[in-house]
This record gives C-alpha cells, structure tokens and sequence, in this order.
C-alpha cells in the first residue's frame, strides 16, 4: 500500500514583516507559528496536520520581496511501511492550488502557485547570496533538485 504524501507551495508579494505574516497565517490554519529554520536559513515555522509549514522571506522576480509559504510530511511514521519496514512507495499529493485559495479567502492577501520563472529569479537570488558569503552555501539544492523535488 502506498502512501499519501501531501505537499504544498505557495507565494506571497508583500512588504509586511515575516513574523506579520506568520501571525495572519497561523490565524488561517489555526496553528501557530515560531522562530526556526528551513534549507539553513530563519524560518518561521509549524506543525499542523502532521505537516511540517516554513514561512521564509526570499527575493523573487525583479528583487521584490516575496514570503515563500511551503508544507510538507513532518510526521515521521510516514518514513515506514504500515508494516514497520522502511520499503515505502509514496503517492505525492499537490495541495497548493487548495492552500492558495483558502489563504486568499482567510487572510485578505493576494497568495499565488509559483511559476518555474518564480523559483528561478529566488535561486538566482539564492546564489548572488551565497557568493557574497563566500560560496558556503544556503540552499544545496541544485535546479534539478528542484524540479524533481519542488522547494523541498
């Protein structure tokens, strides 16, 4: 038996802080959200669901400012079979169109699906960031990660 892996990503243009954001959000999915971290950089970030949501500020196209809002599995009884063995096929279940109409509808605020040019001006962004620290590296995802993985 497979099992049903839900994930989501989701866009936000704003100026508002990270931590606003965060607080409107965690009104919409009843949750709350704190300081932590995703892919290594500050993060606020749940768990609701059993999911595991980072709402992270990021640069999108043309340098304006984006907070990138992104969910996947954070309950570790799915890395197992229903039989205990570590043998387990996944069906990856896309919730973002979902996500994105039911923040719009809660919050007010303007929330879209990422485009392929979305997540390239924000691995673009990644990088010039990552060279100005000196090449260490924020991310370690590669464009091919990202395609077959998305922001996870």
């Amino acid at each position: 038996m497979k099992r049903q892996k839900i994930y989501f990503s989701a866009r936000l243009d704003t100026d508002e802080e990270l931590g606003q954001v965060a607080a409107r959000v965690g009104q919409a999915l009843n949750c709350t959200f704190a300081r932590g971290e995703f892919q290594r950089g500050r993060a606020e970030v749940s768990k609701v669901f059993g999911l595991k949501i980072s709402l992270v500020g990021v640069f999108g196209i043309g340098g304006k400012d984006v907070v990138k809002l992104v969910g996947s599995v954070g309950e570790n009884g799915f890395l197992y079979a229903p039989d205990g063995s570590d043998q387990v096929e996944y069906d990856r279940v896309d919730i973002s169109d979902y996500l994105v109409d039911l923040l719009t509808i809660r919050t007010g605020l303007q929330w879209y699906r990422p485009t392929p040019e979305d997540r390239a001006a924000e691995r673009k962004a990644a990088r010039g960031y990552d060279d100005w620290l000196g090449g260490v590296g924020t991310q370690g995802w590669t464009s091919a990660d990202e395609e077959k993985f998305g922001d996870w």
